[in-house]
């Protein structure tokens, strides 16, 4: 079956194998997401301070959030799922996701 765009930007597509129901998604090109990241931290640079102790820490895309949702057990939206996303976002392997400020 051919790859799908849904509403919120994600590509999917179902496959039939063994009488089983795969769902495969994906985001497409996160380089917007990464600039927007960018942008975000080039702006908290500039204000030097301000509302430092309420800084917005980073985004993921819906894709990522939902992998990691899964593997810290916890519903996305919710306090602890939070605190994983942003161990997770200060980890190296996914500092593209992460807001820099000073």
């Amino acid at each position: 079956m051919n790859w799908r765009l849904t509403d919120n930007g994600v590509m999917e597509r179902m496959i039939e194998e063994d009488g089983k129901l795969h769902v495969q998604r994906s985001m497409g090109n996160l380089e917007s997401l990464f600039d927007q990241n960018k942008a975000e931290a080039d702006l908290l640079n500039d204000q030097s301070g301000i509302g430092r102790s309420n800084r917005l820490v980073g985004r993921i895309d819906m894709v990522t959030a939902e992998g990691w949702s899964r593997e810290c057990g916890a519903a996305i939206g919710t306090a602890e799922f939070a605190a994983y996303c942003k161990k997770k976002i200060m980890d190296g392997d996914f500092s593209k996701f992460r807001v820099e400020g000073n």
